[in-house]
């Protein structure tokens, strides 16, 4: 199954669909995920995209490792994004913190010098605005994660928890029946 993710690193409800489908996967579902980045901690849309390394805050800084991980191959940014996911959400490390991102491309086995003298490059910053504004324009986006099916719509999911091993492929086969074959659905919402 193809699917893409709208996410931020800075958000717990992005982490947890992560991690559910990292569960998914286990229980023999292939998927094939790309993950498009999304800015939830943008206070000035004008400036927050032309932020240095030094000034970009910790969010933006993920993105921008993201992406400097991504010049490497495709797969050393999945190996970074599951490394960098891990060290905020279950380690609970500070995302913006140098030493917690170079920890990431670490395990991810990344060529570090590259990866370290990439942040400086304002390009990468831009790669990540690229993919917010298409998150906007084309699926009108305004939260993470959002999960973009290969019938093309997309929905915002927040999980109250990560499903337990047992569940996970139940849970996906439901929420996948729901919004690949009943294209009407437009929003189920827990209200209790």
């Amino acid at each position: 199954m193809q699917m893409d993710i709208f996410y931020s690193y800075a958000c717990r409800d992005s982490y947890l669909v992560f991690a559910w489908l990292k569960l998914v996967e286990k229980s023999g579902q292939a998927i094939n995920i790309n993950w498009y980045p999304f800015a939830i901690q943008m206070e000035d849309s004008q400036t927050y995209w032309n932020q240095s390394w030094e000034t970009a805050n910790s969010e933006l800084r993920g993105f921008i490792a993201g992406e400097s991980a991504k010049r490497q191959e495709e797969a050393a940014f999945y190996r970074f994004h599951n490394a960098l996911e891990q060290a905020v959400h279950e380690d609970l490390l500070e995302l913006g913190d140098e030493a917690t991102l170079i920890r990431a491309g670490q395990q991810a086995g990344l060529d570090m010098n590259r990866f370290v003298a990439d942040w400086q490059d304002t390009q990468l910053a831009q790669f990540a605005h690229d993919s917010h504004k298409q998150g906007i324009e084309k699926f009108n986006i305004s939260g993470t994660p959002t999960l973009v099916f290969s019938n093309g719509l997309s929905f915002h999911l927040e999980l109250s928890k990560t499903p337990l091993q047992a569940d996970a492929l139940a849970t996906f086969n439901a929420i996948t029946m729901l919004t690949t074959t009943h294209p009407y659905i437009k929003q189920l919402r827990q209200t209790n």
